[in-house]
């Protein structure tokens, strides 16, 4: 990735190869994307933006990459929901 690139991307080595952006907030850039919500474990919304930053395919490409960003947000959302979960566990440890 280039240098003043930042942010979160998940890699995807199987058909399609792709790499997804992840971006905090309802974001349009062109791009194949989706927008998922996420409330966190302080019950806060947060919403997210999936998008295609680059993929590689046989065929139809669009339509495989639409289809992957909701297997891409599961992994996300899980990944989230974890740093939450140790995010909280450390908090509850600094105050015994």
């Amino acid at each position: 990735m280039k240098p003043d690139l930042t942010g979160a991307f998940i890699i995807h080595m199987l058909d399609p190869i792709s790499i997804i952006a992840c971006d905090e907030g309802n974001i349009e850039r062109g791009r194949v994307f989706k927008h998922y919500q996420y409330i966190n474990s302080d019950g806060s919304p947060e919403l997210w933006t999936l998008s295609v930053y680059f993929a590689n395919s046989e065929g139809d490409v669009e339509t495989k990459v639409f289809k992957l960003l909701d297997r891409a947000w599961r992994w996300y959302r899980a990944y989230m929901e974890w740093e939450d979960n140790n995010i909280d566990t450390d908090e509850e440890d600094d105050q015994n």
